[in-house]
């Protein structure tokens, strides 16, 4: 009898789970979105104790119906509650679990544009306190960095692909944003980007970005110029990044410090680089930072 009483509780209980999940596909179809997004949570809370993978699917779920009903406030509140969950629950970042954040930031309409961000934050955030990388998943920052890109944020959108994985995108938007009125410092805004790569330990990234970024001043300046005007044209800095990616490849600290020597009229252009380089020189090659330059140099690229 007592196993029979078992079987009929478990019954009830998902008895209980089909007729809510009805009643969340119901007030959507009524756009009753809040109602849906209140019976979401609560499925979610009764859950969590006993099936937290089935807990995680709801507010999944939940939250990806409610984005492509075009709700993006109680779509969006739902992934945030679903990404804090994970953070709280010590959840490890699965290429699964990331690459379902990714659709749900797909989901989100044109003009809804502060719970997404809010959503991507805290996403970006769980990445980097329970994931491999310390800044945060590099996908994540990509889609931010694309994003921020077509909406033509160039700052923003620099800062997300310097921790993303797309170099080459990087480069053409860093162009871009260069001819929108900064013509005069086109070579601060390439080395800004080299250095950078180099602070987030992604050298191969550095090159493909480098390589990219003078392809497209090489281009611009076809059959405007003379045999040997090309080099001039790319400035100091260029010249500078070029033998700073070589050196860093050959781990000589001798030549780093003699290179930076040569090109500090040049660097001292942008303060932050200064900056910058004690960091590289600290990663590359061991070489110890004054104390509490690098907890402020850390917090800069998290």
């Amino acid at each position: 009898g007592d196993k029979k009483k078992r079987t009929g509780h478990r019954r009830g209980k998902r008895d209980t789970g089909v007729k809510l999940r009805r009643k969340i596909t119901n007030a959507i179809n009524d756009e009753s979105y809040y109602l849906a997004e209140q019976l979401i949570l609560s499925h979610y809370n009764r859950l969590k104790s006993t099936d937290q993978p089935a807990a995680f699917e709801t507010l999944y779920n939940g939250a990806s119906d409610l984005l492509k009903a075009g709700q993006g406030n109680e779509g969006g509140s739902l992934a945030t509650t679903l990404v804090k969950e994970y953070s709280e629950s010590k959840t490890t970042p699965s290429t699964q679990l990331v690459d379902g954040l990714q659709t749900l930031f797909a989901l989100f309409q044109k003009d809804c544009v502060k719970p997404r961000l809010e959503f991507m934050k805290e996403a970006i955030k769980w990445t980097a306190e329970h994931g491999s990388c310390p800044h945060g998943d590099p996908r994540l920052h990509t889609d931010l960095a694309r994003y921020h890109d077509r909406r033509k944020e160039y700052a923003e959108a620099h800062r997300h692909y310097v921790r993303g994985s797309r170099p080459g995108d990087h480069a053409r938007c860093v162009m871009e944003w260069v001819r929108q009125g900064y013509p005069s410092e086109r070579d601060l805004f390439v080395t800004r980007g080299v250095l950078e790569y180099l602070c987030v330990e992604t050298m191969k990234n550095a090159n493909t970005f480098f390589e990219n970024c003078v392809k497209a001043i090489d281009n611009e300046g076809k059959g405007q110029e003379s045999e040997g005007e090309g080099e001039s044209r790319r400035g100091p800095l260029i010249n500078f990044c070029e033998f700073l990616l070589k050196t860093l490849e050959r781990d000589a600290l001798p030549l780093f410090d003699m290179l930076c020597s040569k090109y500090k009229p040049s660097l001292s252009r942008d303060p932050s680089f200064n900056k910058y380089l004690t960091r590289i020189a600290h990663i590359y090659f061991d070489r110890p930072a004054p104390k509490g330059m690098l907890e402020e140099l850390m917090s800069m690229f998290t």
